[in-house]
This record gives C-alpha cells, sequence and structure tokens, in this order.
C-alpha cells in the first residue's frame, strides 16, 4: 500500500508542480518556480519509491496519464482554460488505455520464467 501511496503523491506533486509553471507565466514569476522546483523534487522523489515495488510500465502510465488528466481539469478549473471535443476525447481515450495497462495482470508467469531460468 506504502508504494501505491507514494505513486499517488508523486502524481499530485506533479499535478501541482506544472500549476506552478502556468501560475510562474501568468502571475508571479518567483512563486511559481518556487513552487515548482519543490514540487516536481518530490514527486520525482515520490516516484522513485513507488517504482521499487509497482512494475515501470504500470508506474509511469498511471503518473502521467492520471497527471495529465488532472492538470487538464486544473487548467480549465484555475486558468479557464477550454479543451474542444476531440481534445476531450483523446484524454477519455488514453485514461481507457490508462485502466487497461493497471489492471491487466497479464497470464501467470512459470517459476522458472520468473526468475529468468531457462528449463533445461
Amino acid at each position: 500500500m506504502y508504494y501505491w501511496i507514494m505513486l499517488g503523491l508523486a502524481v499530485m506533486a506533479e499535478v501541482t508542480s506544472t500549476v506552478g509553471m502556468k501560475y510562474a507565466a501568468t502571475h508571479s514569476p518567483l512563486a511559481g518556480y518556487a513552487l515548482m522546483t519543490v514540487m516536481i523534487s518530490f514527486s520525482i522523489w515520490a516516484f522513485s519509491r513507488a517504482v521499487m515495488h509497482i512494475p515501470l510500465a504500470v508506474s509511469y502510465a498511471i503518473w502521467e496519464g492520471a497527471g495529465l488528466f488532472l492538470i487538464a481539469m486544473a487548467g480549465m478549473w484555475l486558468f479557464g482554460e477550454y479543451l474542444n471535443f476531440k481534445q476531450v476525447l483523446a484524454i477519455g481515450l488514453m485514461m481507457l488505455g490508462l485502466l487497461l495497462v493497471t489492471f491487466d495482470k497479464g497470464a501467470p508467469a512459470d517459476e522458472a520464467e520468473a526468475q529468468g531460468r531457462v528449463a533445461a
């Protein structure tokens, strides 16, 4: 459970960092860049903890996919940005792919394959 919490924190920190980047560009450069620097550093640290247990492909898909969705929502809510139908559809398809990657555990591996040995 610890690793999933770290992944969730990494996503939230990445979103906060990106909002800080937009804030730096539109309102206050010093505050925005400070927020961005601290939060992206924390995001990468938390993500490095998450990948200790969660497969890299799954954790990266969640980190980027959930981050994109939340950043799109933050852009609309905080900065009044607009997404057209194609953009919403693209994000929706990406979220569907994220769900498929996350919840598909695949076929169970043979014990020898799981340990990297070839049967003789």
